[in-house]
């Protein structure tokens, strides 16, 4: 890796941005990343993270110097905002529980459920203290086997890796070790039972501390979620921000859905309609918002509280009509008391936009 950190490099300017220059330093990187963070309005809620994530996406930058394919594929500036700004609540409070915690010699380990290509977790790697995680583990069905070269049909792991698993170019730097807290990627399809039954063997049982992070859940994937937390007592903390609805065919078939002792009609929650060339194509959002309120309080409700403290929280991290909006935490007790000192403050919403939380002990 090119030690020239100040010189200008042959990255392009990050994609997405209209500005003319095309060329630009790290130091040029991360005042324009800064500037466009500090547009939202969470950046006065969560300062410091709104302050350090330029820093830790300059280090991305750094890694892939002399990889412009790689970079190209992997630094889209709107979409890693975005990815950046709803994700900041739960990277603030695994931030507080890791820097809270005291483990008698263990590490935490970090699952990043339907992680995509990872952003999440590249994150808290160069954010988290090395000596209180063991490491993070990224868990998507587009991940290849370990013994398979990526092709089109997978999430390339090259930015994860490098040249240390087969990949498109074997002169690519082995990135593995760069890393301040290990990454590693795990193919596993929530949607089927047996590769969950697989994968709480592999990464669960008797593998504690644990956390739990699964941001953007689509459809039946946050019961899953839920029910891997309320599975395995070795998670010690727990976040989800579900996505999108579950589809009509579970209403069609009747389906209750079951969380614990919890159970909910699917006829409530599920909804038709998608996304087709960035434009949705179904109930207008006044009908889909409601429905989406939802999902969000049954999984809740469905979370076990038997041994632990749990928060649902609406959380603006989505405007101009976006309505996905809500957190959910559960942490095992007891309690981290700055976890749970900072979620169950009220912070002051956006002119015009509502807030709610609710706390189950």
């Amino acid at each position: 890796m090119d030690g020239g950190k100040n010189q200008p490099t042959q990255h392009d300017e990050p994609h997405g941005n209209s500005a003319s220059k095309t060329r630009w330093t790290d130091e040029e990187f991360e005042c324009f990343l800064r500037k466009e963070l500090e547009k939202d309005p969470l950046s006065k809620d969560y300062a410091d993270l709104f302050d350090t994530a330029p820093k830790l996406m300059r280090k991305w930058r750094e890694r892939y110097r002399g990889q412009p394919s790689i970079w190209k594929r992997l630094f889209q500036k709107d979409r890693v905002v975005k990815e950046f700004i709803e994700a900041v609540p739960i990277i603030d409070a695994v931030q507080r529980l890791v820097a809270s915690s005291e483990l008698n010699g263990e590490k935490f380990t970090i699952i990043d459920l339907a992680c995509g290509r990872g952003y999440l977790s590249m994150l808290l790697s160069e954010l988290l203290p090395p000596e209180k995680v063991e490491k993070l583990i990224l868990v998507d069905k587009q991940w290849p086997m370990h013994n398979m070269e990526p092709t089109s049909n997978h999430i390339s792991w090259t930015h994860i890796y490098g040249s240390m698993k087969q990949c498109e170019d074997q002169s690519i730097p082995c990135y593995f070790e760069t890393w301040p807290i290990r990454l590693n990627t795990s193919k596993v399809n929530l949607k089927k039972s047996k590769e969950i039954s697989n994968m709480e063997e592999r990464l669960f049982t008797n593998k504690g501390p644990i956390i739990l992070v699964a941001v953007h859940l689509c459809g039946t994937l946050s019961l899953k979620a839920v029910e891997l937390f309320n599975n395995n007592p070795e998670t010690r903390f727990f976040c989800l921000k579900p996505c999108c609805l579950p589809g009509m065919v579970h209403a069609k078939r009747d389906e209750i859905f079951h969380l614990g002792e919890h159970s909910f009609d699917s006829k409530l929650v599920c909804m038709a309609g998608k996304w087709k060339k960035n434009v949705w194509k179904g109930p207008p959002r006044s009908v889909t918002k409601g429905y989406f309120q939802r999902w969000a309080d049954n999984l809740f409700l469905g979370m076990n509280d038997t041994d632990a403290a749990k928060v649902k929280k609406t959380i603006m991290v989505q405007h101009n009509g976006g309505y996905q909006n809500e957190f959910l935490f559960a942490e095992r007790l007891p309690e981290t008391t700055l976890v749970w000192d900072s979620l169950r403050q009220e912070k002051s919403p956006p002119e015009g936009e509502e807030k709610s939380s609710e706390t189950v002990n």
